[in-house]
């Protein structure tokens, strides 16, 4: 049986294209062979195995992998421990290479990275997904005959193979003093372990670190703030209002005493695969003298693992702690939805079950932490609005209980006062219908929408008449917890807009929302057939069904002098990608899209005075995308010893990637962006001497600059500047936060 052809995105250089049009007969002999063997050097590799692609594993795959990877498939990682990623390999320690098959089948097949979430509905800054570009150059390095390149004994990441803390050594180390043990016969085991925390002023998590000890049997790992049995408080936080271009200025914000949540309340959890978590900048959970932290940790034997013998486990947590007073201006929590043990009724067994809580003050929400029996075959998250809209935030289409997740938001969700957040699960048919009880537990992670006041006012008396309580609807009714209070307030990143590129992808015309999140833009594609889509503001595009849009044609009436409106409701079109309207056949055409948009009505103008046409990507000679090849050789590059220096040389790449935009260089894009590439990652072993937050902006700086440093080669080879202005944006942006570092 043959493979199909490899498909390459259109955004893929010629050095991939090229083989896809010259060695289809090698691509299928490459396709149908067992498992690759390892190789130190391509010139030694079976006489079979041709090396037809300059993408290689130092150049492009291993960036990939570290980004993706090896996080699971390192030593001590979550996968097994013989498929390690961390190196190229060689005969005597296979790495990737000798996974390149397996690679390739895993890819195509979708099993792998392990993510089960609808990429449809919401934006995760911890998805485990790769793009279809990534996808193309690995299927690609496989189909070459999967090269090494010219860079020899690359060492491996060390954040995944030294044993240290990922964030530098945490401000407190929570470890229980006994081993766990997991006897000889049991697949899964439970263990509860209380710390009083041993601090001598109130302060604020601003991060957690957990590191599994026995990695192949720790399923998850649960942290619990308790402090009922401490005194009530309650913080002074500044109500933010929304804007009015008529108040005084000099007016002071008015402010109110917000109570803390008491009780058990969650600190985060960790999953396979987790990477150590940062709040949002300025966010904290608060963490008083006297706290008790409860770690809960469920074991399960992987089944990769062997069955037999006694395992060990010593997992420890460490916390990261607010170094000044006024760095955590926003109070973090949690929500609890539904729970454990859950016993619906028989009529419930019969229908999708849901458990859902009211928000009752506005709230920022950052994360989502589901708990879902594995009787559940899937399980959706939605927002329903006060305004009456509903958005799908998390969908998960194949629950696996062996692979769960949690989603941190890549951006702050606004939920207005009011919004109710539900969880709803569909049963598997062959679960029974009497005496079943199973978990159905959602743990909303948010932010308050109004600000501490700096310096805070600590009252321990909690004042009656103080902040809200959310209120519970299905079976967590009892329950109770705090939200924000305030109506939803723009986008926290005021220079968002900066990062946007405006220009059209369909041709149409593309505007800003006054929130300078949002951007839409119009299209005209044929007579009568208007078509409106969505955007945030790095231009990914948005799930149409979050809006509603209608299409108004003002018309004057000459016999009455009135102007009437003439509206057409927009509807989600067959792909989902866009709303589209029937509306009148005339040119030119002026009209406006009053738009749903961000709990407002917003406006919108367009005038079309001929039908758009989506750009077609340039072909060239031979019917490829590219313009020519090139080599990838590099001046030597010096490394200098200081962090402070190399952030300078950083700055000096991202000036020569745009004069070499400017003068039209676009073959030799790759030079500075690869040697930023390794400067970002020689920069990632000098994290001594700043704090734990830093060090997480460092390491997610640097991995937006290896991202950036391939798109920039590849947008180089096509010529395509649209995608190298974007790809240079996130790289001037990765390179500005660590100069800001280390400046």
């Amino acid at each position: 049986m043959t493979e199909a052809p490899i498909k390459i995105s259109s955004s893929k250089s010629r050095r991939i294209t090229r083989l896809l049009l010259t060695t289809g007969a090698v691509a299928l002999v490459v396709f149908a062979s067992p498992l690759l063997t390892p190789i130190d050097d391509p010139a030694s590799v079976d006489a079979h195995t041709r090396i037809t692609t300059d993408v290689t594993w130092g150049d492009d795959i291993r960036p990939i992998l570290r980004q993706h990877c090896m996080r699971c498939h390192s030593p001590g990682g979550a996968a097994p421990p013989y498929a390690d990623f961390t190196t190229y390999g060689t005969d005597s320690a296979p790495g990737a290479r000798a996974w390149a098959a397996a690679i390739e089948e895993e890819l195509r097949t979708g099993q792998m990275p392990p993510w089960t979430a609808d990429h449809r509905y919401g934006q995760f800054s911890n998805a485990r997904t790769l793009s279809k570009e990534e996808k193309d150059v690995l299927i690609a390095w496989v189909g070459g005959g999967a090269p090494q390149g010219p860079r020899r004994k690359i060492p491996a990441p060390q954040e995944f193979t030294s044993g240290a803390w990922e964030l530098g050594e945490p401000d407190v180390l929570l470890q229980p003093e006994v081993p766990f043990e997991i006897a000889d016969g049991n697949s899964t085991a439970t263990r509860t372990e209380r710390f009083a925390i041993d601090i001598e002023t109130d302060s604020w998590i601003t991060g957690y670190e957990f590191k599994p000890d026995a990695v192949g049997a720790v399923q998850r790992i649960t942290a619990w703030i308790i402090d009922e049995h401490l005194e009530p408080e309650a913080l002074e936080v500044e109500i933010q209002l929304p804007y009015d271009p008529f108040r005084d200025e000099t007016e002071p914000e008015p402010t109110r005493m917000r109570p803390t949540p008491a009780g058990r309340k969650l600190l985060g959890q960790f999953l396979p695969g987790d990477a150590p978590v940062l709040f949002p900048a300025g966010a904290g959970k608060r963490l008083r003298a006297g706290s008790v932290v409860e770690v809960e940790v469920d074991y399960r034997r992987r089944r990769y693992d062997v069955q037999s013998g006694v395992v060990t486990d010593q997992s420890t947590l460490g916390l990261f702690l607010a170094q000044s007073i006024d760095e955590v201006d926003l109070i973090a929590e949690t929500l609890a939805v539904g729970g454990r043990g859950l016993e619906p009724s028989k009529k419930e067994l019969r229908h999708p079950i849901s458990v859902a809580r009211e928000f009752t003050e506005a709230a920022r929400l950052i994360g989502l932490n589901p708990r879902i029996d594995p009787d559940f075959a899937d399980a959706e998250v939605t927002l329903a609005y006060p305004d009456g809209r509903e958005q799908t935030v998390l969908l998960i289409t194949e629950h696996s209980d062996e692979w769960p997740a949690s989603y941190q938001f890549e951006r702050p969700l606004e939920t207005p006062k009011g919004t109710v957040v539900r969880l709803t699960g569909t049963l598997r048919h062959e679960v029974p219908t009497k005496g079943w009880t199973g978990d159905l537990e959602l743990l909303v992670d948010y932010t308050l929408t109004d600000h501490l006041v700096l310096p805070f006012v600590i009252d321990p008396r909690v004042p009656q008449s103080g902040g809200q309580m959310m209120r519970g609807i299905g079976p967590d009714n009892g329950s109770s917890s705090t939200a924000a209070a305030t109506p939803a307030a723009g986008p926290t990143d005021p220079t968002a807009a900066a990062h946007m590129d405006h220009s059209p992808l369909h041709g149409g015309q593309f505007f800003m929302a006054a929130n300078q999140y949002h951007h839409v833009e119009g299209t005209l594609p044929a007579s009568g057939q208007f078509k409106l889509y969505f955007y945030d503001d790095f231009k990914r595009p948005i799930d149409p069904r979050n809006f509603s849009s209608t299409v108004i044609f003002e018309r004057f009436d000459e016999a009455s002098g009135e102007f009437t409106e003439e509206p057409y409701p927009m509807q989600v079109e067959e792909r989902g990608t866009a709303l589209i309207a029937t509306i009148p056949e005339e040119l030119p055409a002026e009209f406006y899209a009053s738009t749903f948009l961000a709990g407002e009505r917003v406006r919108f103008d367009f005038y079309f005075e001929e039908l758009t046409t989506e750009p077609q990507a340039s072909v060239g000679r031979g019917g490829t995308l590219s313009i020519g090849d090139h080599s990838h050789a590099r001046p030597p590059l010096t490394i200098p010893a200081a962090a402070a220096a190399i952030a300078r040389e950083l700055g000096l790449r991202a000036e020569q990637v745009q004069d070499r935009m400017t003068q039209g260089d676009w073959l030799r894009l790759y030079v500075p962006a690869f040697d930023g590439r390794d400067l970002a990652e020689a920069l990632l072993e000098r994290l001594d001497g700043i704090t734990a937050r830093e060090r997480g902006q460092v390491r997610k700086a640097v991995s937006r600059i290896m991202q950036s440093a391939a798109e920039l080669d590849r947008a180089g080879d096509l010529a395509d500047a649209g995608r190298a202005r974007r790809a240079l944006a996130r790289f001037e942006d990765a390179v500005r936060e660590i100069a800001n570092i280390f400046e």
